[in-house]
């Protein structure tokens, strides 16, 4: 004898599925699945027929979005899907798959192309960059070490100079000696 109503823990089991998966499906696929006084779910068994169409449909690789576009109107009305309708799905997804895999080999190709081209320009201009700074830095070096230079040769001059005074305040002094002793 076969129930009208299942509590949500009696239809997952009867899927085979979790609880939580069926709540998903539900909300995940606007399904209006009708709540008894409690306010708890009550799946009449042309839910159950839904459940399985989603559950298989899934099984195949179809994801929710493609599942609501497949079955959307169906799934509100509760038909149930044609083995003819499933196994056109089946191609359109092979189709679609394929599809898939040359946009992913384009794409793919497009940003290698363009990491490339970035890594170069970056790198060109980096290049440039450190080039200018290094240039920049030995001129400011160079610039310093000029400047350096100058103040040595200036304090050699200034020594060469107090040398040469002291030499020859040191003469005179001796001269002036040699005179006031005679």
């Amino acid at each position: 004898m076969k129930h009208n109503n299942y509590s949500i823990s009696d239809a997952a089991r009867n899927l085979g599925i979790e609880a939580h998966v069926l709540r998903y499906w539900e909300e995940e696929l606007k399904l209006n699945i009708p709540r008894n006084e409690l306010g708890h779910r009550c799946y009449r068994e042309k839910d159950l027929d839904t459940f399985r169409q989603v559950r298989d449909l899934k099984a195949e690789g179809m994801s929710l979005q493609e599942i609501k576009r497949t079955l959307d109107g169906e799934i509100r009305t509760l038909k149930t899907v044609t083995p003819s309708s499933v196994t056109g799905s089946s191609q359109n997804r092979d189709k679609l798959g394929q599809f898939r895999e040359i946009m992913d080999s384009i794409i793919s190709r497009a940003i290698q192309n363009n990491n490339d081209r970035l890594a170069s320009i970056i790198s060109e201009n980096t290049s440039e960059r450190i080039i200018k700074e290094m240039n920049y830095l030995f001129r400011t070096l160079d610039e310093d070490e000029d400047v350096r230079l100058k103040q040595i040769e200036a304090m050699v001059e200034a020594v060469t100079v107090t040398k040469k005074e002291a030499a020859a305040s040191k003469a005179g002094k001796k001269k002036h000696r040699l005179f006031s002793k005679k």
